[in-house]
Formats: C-alpha cells, structure tokens, sequence
C-alpha cells in the first residue's frame, strides 16, 4: 500500500527569514507607536493651546470693560486675573501671574502696534496664559509621549491676546425747542452726566461736541478732546438752555445779544434764536423741531478730515421730546422733516456712525415713539422714558455700552 508524502521539514534558511521578519515586525510597530504617540500628543499640544488662547481673549476682554468702566488698570488687571481663573486649563483651575502676563500700553490702530512702554493713558491690554515650567499653571502631562521619556510639555498661546478700546468720537445732538423748557435743566444735567462719565475714563483721543437743533440746527460744541478741553466743555454746557435762554446775556439789554423785543445781529452768538430772526440768509432759524437737522449737521462734523481719527468709534447720541413738528403745522413741511431725519440717520449708517436715540416721551405719543427709534443706525439703541429725571442715567448707559474690541 502506498504511503502519503510525508511533509517536508523548513529548510534553515526559511527559519531564519521568519525570525528577520518578527524583527521587523517589532522595529516597525515600535516606530509606528512613536509616530502614533506624537500625533496624538501634538493634537493635544493644540488643543491645549487653542484652550490658552480662548483664556487669553476672555482675560483680555474683561480687563479691557474694567478699564473702560473704572478708568483704573489696577481694577481691570483684577478683572482679568478672576475671568481667567474662573475656567478651566487642562482640568484644573487656570491661573495667570498679573505681574509677567498682563501688560497695559497702548495700540496704534494705524501701524497695528502694541507698545507696553506708553501705558500713562492706556487704551489697551496683553494677556499671555501659559503653561510653562516657570508659569502659574505649570506644564502639563503628556498623553502618550511619557512612554518615551517626554512626561511633560510646555504650551503657551499661539500670541498674547490684545484688546483695545478705539477712540470715540461723539456728538450729541440737543433739542432745545420750546417745548423742552421746562425739562431742559434735566436735560442738561444728563448731558453733563454724560461728558463726566466719558471724561473719568480718561481714555486717549476720545472726542466729544454738541450741536442743538430746532427746525435748524448749529453747532454748539464743536468736536474737542475729551482729555484736554473737559473742563471747557463743561462750562459751556452748564449755559445750556431751551431757544428762549432766558439768561445773561440775552435778558440784559446792556448786552449785545439782547434780543427782547429787537432784532439783533446773532452771528457770534453760541446758541440759536429760535424765535426771532432776520431775512438775512446768514443767520435765520426757523423753528419747529427737525431731528434731521441736528443730525446732518453732526455727521458733517464726523466727517471732516481735519477735525477726526479714522479709526475711532463714532457716535452720535440724539436726545428729543417730540416727533418732526412744522411752525403752525404743515402735512408738506412735517413730511420732508420726517424724510431729513430717515436721511441723515441713512447717511451715518454709510458711513459707520452709529446713533442713539433718547425719546423724552411725558405724554406718550406712539408717533414720536415709533419715529425716533426708527433713527437709531449701527450698535445703537433706543431708549424712552415719561420722567426727564431719568435722562441723566439713560445718557450713563449710553457711556456704558459703546463698545471696545479685540484686536489681535
């Protein structure tokens, strides 16, 4: 009977091939596994850096509304160490040293500069978070690179986070109609309210001036440094007054600009009469309340090269207590008023002004409701109240919310 082959036995050679390729096998997986530990500890390094850089803009943006609300750098600092704190790096409670990675200076909006030695006035903020050797949070644990000697590793933000607070350039754009006689001493206290509140924050290039309006409007303040003329402004504005201004020196007629009962030259004047004129071209006023008046007259002004920063924030804040109102009425004369006011506030919108709109509203008129907030353009917002006392804390808000940016 025949026998089945019987099976051959590996020759050597073929041994030894197999033990070459288990070599192999273990050189290759053993780099594959090297590889395979930096990809993924590298994805970690960005992830942990990407969590740096979020901590960083949040310290940064808070330290930037202390600044702006407190005028204080040691306050925003404060603010920036809590925000950051109050998250999480890595698992565990993020921490940045205010001495070594917060820096105050200012920020040149043209160059795109940050320079921490001018930081007298700063306008701006660098925040660093890290987790370094040498920082607060120390490094971090690496994922699989430990297997290979690397345990720890060190992460900062891809750059510091920089905010910084644009200037601002801002108009307010008074009514001083007749009809706002007897509010008008609240009125000018929240202008006032306003200019103070700007002022205490100290902050560089700001710029602030007033046109008031009736059925015309004029400049009353023209646009002034905030940081070098406040003072200034503030005397005048403590003068301001409905269009009668019943004070010195129009009630003396020892005084040039008397005008009771008389037509005078008004040319010099620093208000409008409202209700006495001359034919004369250069200074008639007609009245009546004409919102579109004081704003394209303010928006001119924003826009004269000479006179502003391109790169400010630029603002206008109206503050009116009637819808547009003709002398003895006028369907005709109320419709083009109505379409100035849409005009202007279209043509500072084109030219990113923004504008707030406060409605003195003591009756309530849902018309001059509906028509004021129809002005407001850009991050602007409206505001209405039947009580001129609270104009002074309406006009704070509007200080309070111009907004900042971050800028690197």
């Amino acid at each position: 009977m025949p026998q089945p082959p019987r099976p051959s036995r590996p020759r050597a050679h073929d041994r030894r091939r197999r033990g070459n390729y288990a070599i192999l096998v273990a050189v290759s997986a053993s780099s594959l596994l090297g590889m395979g530990a930096v990809a993924i500890d590298a994805t970690y390094m960005s992830f942990v850096r990407a969590q740096s850089q979020a901590l960083a803009d949040i310290g940064a943006h808070a330290a930037l509304v202390g600044l702006r609300e407190t005028g204080d750098p040691a306050t925003a600092r404060d603010l920036a160490v809590s925000f950051v704190g109050a998250n999480k790096l890595v698992g565990l409670d993020a921490i940045i040293d205010p001495d070594t990675d917060i820096d105050f200076g200012t920020w040149d909006f043209a160059a795109r500069s940050f320079d921490s030695e001018d930081d007298a006035s700063p306008n701006s903020v660098q925040v660093t978070v890290r987790k370094t050797d040498d920082s607060a949070n120390g490094s971090y644990r690496t994922l699989l690179m430990g297997l290979f000697g690397e345990k720890h590793a060190e992460v900062s933000t891809t750059q510091p986070a920089i905010g910084a607070l644009r200037s601002r350039e801002i108009m307010v754009v008074q009514d001083v109609t007749g009809s706002f006689s007897d509010e008008i001493e609240l009125a000018r206290e929240a202008d006032l309210a306003f200019l103070d509140y700007i002022a205490a924050r100290d902050l560089p290039n700001d710029a602030i001036g007033m046109v008031t309006f009736v059925g015309a409007a004029e400049v009353y303040t023209p646009l002034s440094s905030v940081a070098n003329e406040s003072g200034a402004i503030r005397t005048q504005w403590e003068l301001l007054d409905w269009c009668d201004r019943n004070y010195y020196p129009w009630n003396d007629p020892s005084s040039p600009y008397y005008y009771g009962g008389a037509l005078v030259h008004k040319t010099d004047a620093p208000m409008m009469d409202c209700n006495t004129g001359s034919t004369g071209a250069t200074y008639w006023y007609d009245s009546g309340t004409n919102q579109g008046s004081g704003l394209y007259t303010a928006v001119e002004k924003l826009l004269e090269d000479e006179a502003t920063d391109p790169y400010a924030l630029k603002v206008i804040v109206l503050v009116s207590d009637g819808a547009p109102a003709c002398p003895g009425g006028g369907a005709t004369c109320e419709a083009t008023y109505r379409a100035d006011g849409i005009e202007a506030a279209d043509w500072a919108e084109e030219n990113n002004i923004s504008i707030f709109s406060v409605s003195f509203n003591e009756t309530y008129s849902a018309d001059q409701s509906a028509y004021m907030e129809s002005l407001v353009r850009g991050y602007g917002a409206f505001y209405e109240t039947p009580d001129p006392a609270d104009l002074p804390a309406i006009l704070e808000a509007i200080a309070r919310s111009i907004p900042i940016a971050l800028v690197d």
